[in-house]
């Protein structure tokens, strides 16, 4: 009989009535659950009552022989965001560019006070990096007297509440909460307030919440059955800059919407720019194969931009006004928020303490921790790095470090951007600050299982990201590629 993983949710909660109502809720719907551990009671400063935070853990009863347990741990930051002031709270969403209407006004007393506007009121639930419910209200928190109907899913609206109340929840270090959206006709979305236990006297959110945990356990238990095979693929994107008239050519001029080597749309002033020019190489098991590709990539926009005297320029923001992006696809494995914090941690940090001085600009417009989106493919593309076209060393570097996290998730543990120091720096470029926090970091990329076969590509990274240079995002990046002009 084959021996399989059980896969276990281990989330901390607060103690109450959501928290029994969800237990309930599991075991109809075939769950497990137990509590393992309590921690110290905490008082919450609006009604000086204790109110004791705790782990539950949550798994699918299997019938086979385990191999093994793999925990997936949720909602660890909660007892850190019970103890931050409100201030902290404030700047850590701003640093991330989030709106926000937090402070000692009575929420109606907020909403009184903006009248000239008008506004729609939402409730998001989230769980996991998902949007379970968006729910209209009117002044006073109650649901609209209209009765109006939740926005589609598939419609505009949705989608922004979604990324917004997921985005507020993940900058907190949380995974599950409910957000109160204040949506302005402007097109302006405001957080209002941020609620860590969702409202259980609410009927019809709790069964929500158990539901999407079970969903989630059936996914990973599905991972680990199948065993899909990892893919990684990339579209970082480059500048073709005029430095005789410093001008940014748009790559429009020379590569269409399409294809390996193409343009990718920059909205300026609400038009659709194409100035961006884009690799897309063919994805890869292996980081050396998709290096390969990216060097196919690459002779194709040779092949397709005659002019030999323009700048090839990559990195976060090369010219003012042009933010790049370097994107890293993922397939074959889970989206997660422990992955994404990984990334955030093992990869976006280093990569940051590299980056020239003034790429930081683009955040937090572009670059934002733990920026994800799903794909069509089954995957999803984790898009806070900048344009790691700037040298074959860093490119290698991402690329294989990014395959090592990956495959060695549940072994790379420590958050330092939790630290509210660590986290402004990246948001600030303040670089003498990120790469104080890097050598616990390397100790565990150099200790991870599978570091012996991406060493070739990952220590010269390393090496680099802790002598403290930075890369040049004036430089033409097909010199260090020794992609040769033609004559």
């Amino acid at each position: 009989m084959a021996q399989m993983t059980n896969h276990v949710l281990k989330i901390q909660v607060e103690q109450g009535s959501f928290r029994s109502r969800l237990l309930r809720c599991l075991e109809t719907i075939g769950g497990a659950y137990r509590v393992i551990q309590r921690s110290g009671a905490l008082k919450q400063q609006d009604n000086h009552q204790s109110n004791a935070l705790e782990w539950i853990e949550i798994g699918i009863p299997l019938h086979r022989e385990v191999a093994e347990t793999r925990n997936w741990i949720m909602n660890s930051e909660l007892t850190q965001y019970k103890g931050m002031s409100v201030k902290s709270i404030k700047q850590r969403l701003e640093l991330a560019g989030i709106y926000h209407n937090i402070n000692n006004q009575q929420p109606d007393q907020a909403w009184a006070n903006t009248k000239a506007a008008y506004f729609r009121r939402y409730k998001v639930s989230v769980f996991h990096l998902k949007a379970l419910r968006a729910v209209p209200l009117r002044t006073g928190g109650k649901m609209s007297s209209m009765h109006e109907q939740q926005p589609d899913r598939q419609s505009p609206l949705w989608k922004r509440l979604e990324r917004t109340a997921v985005k507020t929840l993940y900058a907190l270090g949380l995974d599950l909460g409910e957000v109160l959206i204040n949506a302005g006709e402007e097109g302006k979305f405001i957080i209002e307030e941020i609620h860590v236990t969702p409202d259980a006297r609410d009927d019809s959110v709790v069964p929500l919440f158990a539901q999407a945990m079970s969903s989630l356990l059936d996914e990973l238990h599905t991972f680990s059955v199948v065993k899909p095979e990892i893919l990684l693929g990339m579209d970082p994107e480059f500048l073709l800059f005029d430095h005789g008239n410093r001008k940014v050519v748009p790559a429009s001029r020379y590569l269409n919407r399409q294809g390996e080597a193409g343009c990718d749309v920059l909205r300026y002033r609400g038009r659709k720019l194409y100035p961006l020019a884009e690799l897309r190489p063919a994805p890869g098991r292996e980081p050396s194969e998709i290096v390969l590709h990216l060097l196919h990539a690459f002779r194709s926009a040779q092949r397709a931009i005659p002019d030999n005297g323009l700048l090839w320029q990559a990195g976060g923001m090369p010219q003012r006004g042009f933010p790049l992006g370097g994107h890293v696809h993922f397939s074959g494995v889970p989206l997660t928020g422990e992955l994404l914090r990984a990334l955030d941690n093992y990869l976006a940090l280093p990569v940051a303490a590299i980056e020239d001085p003034g790429s930081f600009r683009r955040r937090p417009l572009y670059g934002n921790l733990g920026d994800f989106r799903e794909q069509g493919y089954g995957g999803f593309e984790y898009r806070t790095l900048p344009s790691f076209l700037v040298s074959p060393l860093v490119t290698k570097g991402v690329v294989a470090l990014a395959r090592l996290i990956v495959e060695n998730v549940g072994e790379l543990s420590l958050r330092p951007l939790h630290r509210d120091e660590i986290y402004q720096a990246f948001y600030t470029g303040d670089q003498k600050m990120l790469r104080y926090a890097l050598p616990p970091l390397i100790n565990d990329i150099t200790s991870a299982t599978t570091y012996h076969r991406y060493e070739n590509y990952i220590s010269p990274f390393l090496e680099a990201v802790l002598s403290g240079q930075t890369w040049d995002e004036s430089a033409d990046i097909r010199r260090l590629w020794k992609i040769q002009n033609r004559s």
